[in-house]
C-alpha cells in the first residue's frame, strides 16, 4: 500500500477507534473508502491491511451488522467480496443522534433530583442536547434532499 494511503487509514481507523470501535475495523473502513475497484475479499483485507483473517473476518461481520459495509457481487469471483456503504455511514449517525435524544432525557430526568440551586449543570446539558435532539434531524433531512438534488 502507498504510504499516503496507509496514513489516511491509519487516521480513518484512529477514527472509528475513539468512537469505540476495533481499530482494525476502521482500517477496513479507511481502505473501503479509498481502495480501487472499491470492494476486496476477506483475503483481499488481510493482505492490504497485514492483518489476521480472524480479525478481519471478525470486523467484517461486525461492520456487516452495523451496515457500515456490505456484501457485493463480483462477477467471475466464488470469494465473497465487501464495500463500503454511504447509508451505512448515514444510519450511524441516525443512531448517535438516537444516542443525543437519550442522554438528554437523563438530563432532564436528572433535573428532577436536584434542589434549583444545584441545577446549573443539569440545565446546561439539557439545553444543549434538547438542542441537538431538535437541530440534527432536521440538518440530516436537509442532507439528504441535497443528496437526492
Amino acid at each position: 500500500m502507498d504510504p499516503r494511503h496507509a496514513a489516511y487509514v491509519e487516521d480513518v481507523a484512529l477514527y472509528w477507534e475513539a468512537q469505540g470501535l476495533p481499530r482494525i475495523a476502521g482500517r477496513i473502513v479507511g481502505w473501503l473508502m479509498i481502495c480501487d475497484p472499491p470492494h476486496r475479499s476477506a483475503r483481499q483485507l488481510a493482505d492490504d491491511l497485514g492483518a489476521s483473517k480472524a480479525s478481519v473476518s471478525t470486523m467484517t461481520r461486525l461492520l456487516l451488522t452495523s451496515g457500515s459495509i456490505e456484501v457485493v457481487p463480483v462477477p467471475g469471483e466464488r470469494a465473497t467480496h465487501y464495500a463500503l456503504t454511504v447509508e451505512g455511514i448515514e444510519h450511524k449517525l441516525v443512531r448517535r443522534v438516537q444516542g443525543i435524544v437519550s442522554f438528554a432525557d437523563l438530563a432532564r430526568q436528572g433535573l428532577e433530583l436536584v434542589e434549583p440551586e444545584q441545577a446549573d449543570r443539569l440545565e446546561q446539558i439539557a439545553s444543549l442536547y434538547t438542542f441537538l435532539e431538535r437541530e440534527l434531524p432536521l440538518l440530516l433531512a436537509r442532507w439528504r434532499e441535497e443528496r437526492e438534488a
